[in-house]
């Protein structure tokens, strides 16, 4: 049946009515894009001929539409009829015959011929490489036929280019299919015998006397140099930096030249990075002895300088400052400006320049244009080196800020041309983006910190964008405000007294009548910015001026025009009324009707845009819980348009952060709000609420407790009657541990409902009692509770005993009792029943002598899990009282410490129990307890006990919550500790962690006193010695501000150093060390790590010496003791991959990271992390690298288990070769990839060429695909 079709769209063909033919033609196209198109040997050859032929039809729809026929038939004929074709368009293209070109009619056919042959072995190519794409899945044949095709277009086009070098026409065709086909095909299917045949012909190209040739040469040949191998590269760059080092070079030369050097450099990236040492001096050369009036060639120098720094960054380093200086001199490269040329007092004569702008007649007109200036692009050029230094070296920014800001702050004003403008405001924004981003790099008040340079240069940066917000042009002023919205972002404090100089352009860009609806969107959207991050009296002298203009603002039909000024005036409503205790200011009064109306006017209408209906309601809430005094009469209609929202689905989130905001105000009447659209057979507020907490919407839920929670603080008797049985049975269905963060919010609720006052209050304890004391007493045994849930849950067990209702001694009982029967489920469990405990005994102080009588009688107990549970609470409660009016108590976890029968759980929490009774009165039993753990010195179990509870006391002062009593332990007592810790350090490895541990949290306390004592025993005889010390320097590193930083920095290289250590232990002691500094303060180590990155590397690598082989008897087994240690270091580099990835190298990193990916097993897992992490950050490296990264790669999924591999081997076995596919997925979405040659044929033959690992491969991409349309939703 097709090929009957076929045999009269043939038919048709042949037809003389081009309709025919058109009609016909496009009927082929749809049958050849069939999946069921089938022709046999004699079709075959007829539809390529007639194709072929269509490509020459006089009617040029006809022949596009043959262009698009010839790679879907390609892909359906056999392989030697496509290649034949593939023939055939080759010899139309560059095949014998006459030259192009002549005036007759003949050769104007022929030419037309040839380019719609070359654009359609173009087409042919493109689907020839789609083709091979999905041959990876499957299809062999499409492979081969893009080889062959590949090889057959490769030969024939060179052979053209040798045999009509002449002909310019030809020429251009032939290099145009030949970089399409490396561009499509050149690392899938062309053999490197090729790549250096298209090679030697485009340098051969390059020396071409006509200018468009070199261009699409270059362009060739850059393509290229992604496929070819090192020595093939060499030549390559070796040939163009010889040519530019003749000392006769002709500048057109010059220029094409060192564009292709740019090229190729921006398309290999570090591979080039071998030869930076020649070719930036060169290119700086170049472009200093360029010609007057020689900006193209200018522009080349400074775009492959651009590139240098952006794709070899490490190996541009050691010319930073040369690049630097180019940069800048010619940032300023202006030669038809004469006032740039004057360098000296060029601000004080710009106001003449203007002025004779204004009043002269522009006679120089006649003799100049700025149509014939091109040296814009070189000061482009320059500008995007300054953007590409400063994001490439964060290390530098201080020396790279002194150097450029001035310089391109000044620019603002000098610079005429507005798209160099425009990248002028894009590198103030970079720059401004690196202050921030580095700034806790730098100690507050260092000279060398980027804010606090900024912080000086504040004010010129205003003063000069204020100038450029009086600009005619939009895009300047967007830019500039751009600028601006980056500098309150990163200087905030500094802008204050700045605001005075931008009001007039902010009123010009918010009264624009131009219809520039992104310049009042930036405008809107920077004035809210810097009123939230300036003190309300900064722009409390600008209202007058500004809010008509943002009320205007707000009625402007485009939706994100008066989102924007809605979020303006919510902003303002804390300008007007700074502090709401206080009246309004005089001044600002008048001003509060006018915001009212604006944004009650967008909060009534319905027909507008989402996003505009919740910015009203914000704004409402805001204006009415700050000036709700002011409109007394108004609120209630405000009330009643807010209920409606809630009533809306699409609104009520809004609406209930709205209600809590009015709710949380003194300045709205609690029963005007409670009582808000309550009318006859209506639910209140109050009911409303409550509803919520049936849906399905999560954040809907939150909401809603937090609002419930505002309004029981605010006006009780909305709980009044069945309102809070309702809310109360609706919360405590939230108490579970499905959703730990809205059983906090749901406990905080009811807490808050039992601490109303009066009647109600106590009704509502009552109830409170009855629905959720069950739930809450089911939380409490959960394994999942922790943090801030578990810190709300003492406080409802304290309320609710506190309250009476829940019978103080009955819920004690009641805790207890599910503290044993947690036992048995999670020994964490009862950690949260003893604070719950403890938060229930310390309501009075008769309450906890009370309940530790009664505990002390179960320590006794010969039921471990009731033992335990009563040391765990009376360890809580010693924490939160002073216990030592209760000997027996101290005595008592002493003496099950000592005791040999007790089992490691009950020794534990008796630890727990010592800590917490020293934390409560330190002088009293912390000499105690340091005696003991001197005598315990040669029992190693009782010891590390003991020194347990000495790290909770230490560890408990150094956190911030400690911080009231941290000065208990004071410097004679430090001097105690410190020497009873060294004592310990050689003692068992357990002990020798909670030693280094005690000591780093010490040095929290004393930094003057520890770290010179630690650093001192950095070159002790015993390696146990020098392991402490490095240790205990991450534990003296928090994840705050702390005045230990200042101690430790400049002496922190010398304990990481120990990473060069003889003894493995305190070689991996080193390297978990920087890994947790790195991790929770990157500026400490930054500076070093050029010192510490070559002995963490030495790490990574597979020793010989440390492995040794142990005789089992049948059999022998080898044991690798540096196996801990390269763990460490791969996740050593993988913190530092992810915060200081600027200092990592390309080369060391990824041969460290090819080492890795070939180790054991958990080394591989960490490096195939490690590796997904790095195409994303560094995409060329990873492909420069693919050939030598997919070998281990590959190792892995091929390895086999034995036949007789337990459960547990196939389980590892099967996450590790999921591991290792997620990083092959994640390569194949590299840039590139694609046109891989070494990482292609492992796709095609290993993954997709296996069907376990095919499936399972698929499966990944599908988690893939949902994790990120998951994310997307979740962004939407």
């Amino acid at each position: 049946m097709a090929n009957t079709a076929l045999v009269v769209i043939l038919e048709k063909i042949a037809s003389k009515d081009k309709d025919f033919r058109y009609m016909a033609t496009s009927d082929l196209l749809h049958e050849l894009q069939k999946d069921t198109f089938k022709a046999d040997a004699e079709l075959e050859k007829k539809l390529c001929t007639v194709v072929l032929n269509q490509l020459e039809d006089p009617s040029g729809d006809i022949s596009n539409l043959a262009v698009s026929c010839l790679g879907h038939l390609a892909r359906k004929v056999a392989d030697a009829r496509a290649e034949d074709m593939v023939r055939q368009l080759c010899d139309k293209v560059a095949g014998a015959g006459p030259a192009s070109g002549g005036s007759s009619a003949a050769s104007k056919a022929r030419d037309a011929q040839r380019e719609i042959a070359a654009i359609g072995l173009k087409a042919l190519i493109k689907e020839l490489a789609g083709g091979a794409a999905s041959g990876a899945s499957g299809h062999g044949s499409h492979q081969q036929l893009a080889s062959n095709a590949a090889g057959i277009i490769a030969g024939r086009m060179l052979e053209g280019l040798a045999a009509h070098k002449d002909d310019s026409e030809i020429v251009g065709h032939v290099l145009d299919i030949l970089t399409e086909l490396i561009q499509r095909l050149g690392g899938r299917s062309l053999m490197a015998a090729e790549h250096c045949r298209i090679r030697d012909a485009l340098l051969g190209a390059l020396g071409e006397g006509r200018l468009l040739m070199r261009k699409k040469a270059l362009q060739g040949l850059a393509a290229l140099s992604v496929f070819l191998n090192d020595d093939a590269l060499a030549g390559v760059v070796s040939y163009l930096l010889g040519a530019l080092q003749a000392p006769n070079i002709k500048p057109d030369f010059a220029r094409t030249y060192i564009q292709a050097v740019g090229q190729i450099s921006r398309a290999v990236g570090y591979r080039f990075g071998r030869y930076l040492a020649t070719a930036v001096p060169l290119a700086i050369s170049h472009c200093n002895k360029a010609a007057e009036g020689d900006d193209e060639l200018r522009e080349h120098c400074l775009q492959a300088l651009e590139g240098f720094v952006l794709r070899c960054p490490h190996d541009t380093r050691p010319q930073l400052e040369a690049v630097l200086a180019a940069a800048l001199r010619y940032l300023r490269y202006d030669p038809n400006f004469a006032a740039d040329d004057d360098e000296e007092g060029g601000d004080e004569d710009m106001g003449d320049d203007e002025d004779a702008d204004e009043d002269g007649d522009g006679d120089d007109g006649d003799e100049y244009s700025d149509d014939e200036d091109m040296s814009w692009k070189v000061r482009r050029a320059a500008t995007r080196i300054v953007s590409a230094l400063v994001s490439r070296y964060p290390d530098s920014l201080p020396s790279l800020y002194r150097s450029a800001m001035a310089e391109l702050v000044a620019r603002f004003d000098k610079e005429r041309e507005e798209g160099v403008k425009a990248d002028v405001f894009g590198a103030v924004g970079e720059v401004l983006a690196q202050v921030g981003a580095t700034a806790d790099r730098y100690a507050a008040g260092d000279a060398n910190s980027p804010s606090l340079l900024l912080a000086g240069d504040v004010s010129s940066i205003v003063r000069a964008s204020s100038k450029q917000l009086r600009d005619k042009s939009p895009k300047t002023r967007v830019g500039v405000f751009g600028v601006l919205r980056q500098l309150v972002a990163v200087a905030a404090a500094s802008m204050s007294g700045q605001v005075d100089a931008l009001v007039p352009g902010l009123l010009a860009a918010l009264n624009d009548k131009s219809g520039n609806t992104g310049l009042k969107i930036e405008a809107l959207s920077f004035l809210r910015q810097t009123i939230a991050a300036t003190p309300p009296a900064v722009f409390q002298p600008h209202t007058k001026q500004l809010a008509p203009a943002v009320f205007a603002c707000v009625n402007e039909r485009y939706y994100k025009v008066a989102a924007e000024a809605l979020r303006v005036c919510e902003a303002l409503v804390g300008v007007l009324r700074p502090d709401p205790s206080a009246p309004v200011p005089p001044e600002q009064a008048p001003l509060v009707t006018p915001l009212f109306t604006a944004v009650m006017a967008r909060l009534s209408a319905t027909d507008q845009d989402q996003e505009v209906k919740e910015c009203a309601i914000s704004a409402m809430a805001a204006t009415a819980a700050r000036l709700g005094d002011c409109l007394k009469n108004e609120l209630p209609l405000v009330l009643r348009v807010l209920l409606d929202r809630l009533r809306n689905e699409i609104t009520r989130l809004t609406a209930v952060k709205a209600l809590t905001t009015l709710a949380a105000s003194p300045l709205v009447g609690g029963e005007l709000l409670a009582g808000a659209g309550g009318g006859p057979g209506e639910a209140g507020v109050a009911g409303e609420l409550t509803s919520f907490l049936r849906k399905a919407n999560r954040l809907l839920r939150q909401a809603s407790l937090v609002a419930l929670e505002a309004l029981a603080s605010r006006y009780p008797a909305a709980f009044e009657g069945p309102a809070c049985a309702s809310a109360v049975e609706e919360a405590a269905a939230l108490v579970s541990d499905a959703d730990t963060a809205l059983a906090s919010l749901a406990l905080r609720f009811l807490v808050a409902l039992m601490a109303m006052p009066g009647p109600t209050g106590a009704a509502a304890a009552a109830v409170v009692a009855d629905k959720a004391r069950g739930p809450a007493l089911t939380l409490v045994r959960s394994p999942l509770l922790q943090g801030g849930a578990l810190e709300v849950l003492q406080g409802f067990f304290a309320a609710l005993a506190q309250s009476g209702a829940g019978g103080g001694d009955a819920l004690l009982g009641a805790l207890l009792e599910a503290g044993r029967s947690a036992e048995a489920a999670s020994k964490q469990a009862q950690h949260s029943v003893a604070r719950c405990v403890a938060a229930l005994a310390t309501t009075s102080p008769a309450k906890v002598h009370a309940t530790v009588e009664m505990l002390l009688k179960s320590v006794g107990a010969k039921d471990a899990g009731s033992q335990r549970l009563a040391l765990l609470c009376l360890g809580e409660i010693g924490g939160r009282a002073d216990l030592s009016g209760l000997p027996a108590v101290a005595a008592a976890a002493t003496g099950v410490l000592s005791a040999s029968g007790s089992s490691e759980e009950v020794r534990a929490a008796a630890s727990h129990a010592l800590g917490g009774i020293t934390r409560g009165n330190l002088h009293h039993f912390m000499p105690d307890l340091m005696k003991q753990i001197a005598a315990a010195a040669g029992q190693p179990k009782q010891q590390y006990l003991l020194l347990q509870a000495l790290n909770d006391v230490i560890s408990t002062l150094a956190s911030a919550a400690g911080a009231a009593k941290a000065a208990e332990l004071g410097p004679d007592m430090a001097d105690q500790v410190l020497s009873l810790l060294f004592n310990a350090a050689e003692s068992e490895e357990e002990c020798r962690n909670v030693v280094a541990e005690c000591a780093g949290r010490l040095a929290l306390l004393h930094p003057a006193k520890v770290l010179p004592a630690l650093l001192e025993r950095t070159t002790a005889a015993s390696a146990n010695m020098r392991a402490v010390v490095v240790s205990a320097v991450k534990h003296a590193v928090v994840d705050r501000p702390h005045p230990v930083d200042a101690s430790l920095g400049p002496v922190l290289l010398r304990f990481l150093l120990l990473m060069g250590d003889e003894d493995r232990h305190v070689r991996r002691a080193a390297v978990v060390a920087l890994s947790g500094c790195a991790h929770a303060k990157p500026g400490l180590v930054v500076g070093d790590l050029d010192q510490l990155l070559p002995l963490l590397y030495a790490q990574t690598a597979v020793r010989e010496d440390m492995i040794r082989t142990v005789d089992l008897g049948p059999f022998k087994h080898k044991i690798d003791d540096g196996l801990e240690l390269r763990k460490a270091a791969f996740e050593c580099l993988d913190i530092l991959n992810d915060c200081c990835r600027d200092r990592l190298e390309p080369g060391p990193f990824l041969a460290a990271l090819e080492s890795g990916l070939g180790d054991h097993a958990d080394v591989k897992m960490p490096c195939h992390t490690t590796l997904s992490k790095l195409v994303a950050t560094d995409p060329g490296a990873v492909l420069a690298a693919a050939e030598r990264l997919v070998v281990p790669l590959e190792k892995t999924l091929t390895t086999r288990l034995k036949s007789d591999a337990v459960k547990q081997e196939i389980d590892r076995h099967e996450d590790m070769l999921r591991s290792c596919l997620r990083c092959v997925d994640a390569l194949e979405h590299v840039p590139g990839a694609d046109n891989n040659a070494a990482f292609q044929n492992f796709l095609r033959k290993v993954v997709l060429g296996t069907p376990a690992l095919k499936e399972k491969y698929a499966a990944i991409q599908r988690e893939r695909a949902e994790a990120e349309g998951g994310d997307a939703m979740d962004t939407a």
